[in-house]
């Protein structure tokens, strides 16, 4: 569900796999908590792999149909929220902390701003894409 249209489907895919990549970075360059390190991690990674895994201008193998992805961006961005009030680093690793609910936040964001309504088949060969 989108409140509005504003950023098109390839941005979206764009803005996916540098969340996923920048989460397992930072998480494995901060020399922390196993559940912040985790966090990081296994979010990034399930990020990736759905962004892959999706029908959409980045992705690989196109499985799963665009509409269905904001379900897994919605997924992310209330575990990045929660994980450290839930795993217990908020208080002792709050620049950590931040940082994840920060992300949280603007997965949510941008999958609220998503035109969703990406199709392979509306863009023929010599016609610019109109999303």
């Amino acid at each position: 569900m989108s409140l509005v249209k504003l950023l098109p489907a390839w941005f979206h895919a764009v803005a996916d796999y540098a969340v996923g990549i920048l989460l397992i970075v930072v998480a494995l360059a901060y020399n922390g908590s196993a559940g912040a390190i985790a966090t990081g991690v296994v979010v990034g990674a399930v990020v990736l792999v759905v962004s892959a895994m999706t029908k959409y201008p980045l992705g690989i193998a196109k499985i799963l149909p665009l509409q269905v992805h904001p379900g897994g961006d919605y997924l992310a961005a209330a575990l990045l929220i929660l994980a450290p009030f839930t795993l217990n680093f908020a208080d002792a690793e709050g620049g950590m902390a931040a940082f994840y609910v920060v992300m949280g936040a603007a997965v949510l964001a941008v999958s609220l701003i998503t035109n969703y309504q990406y199709s392979p088949k509306r863009h023929a060969i010599g016609q610019p894409a109109t999303i």
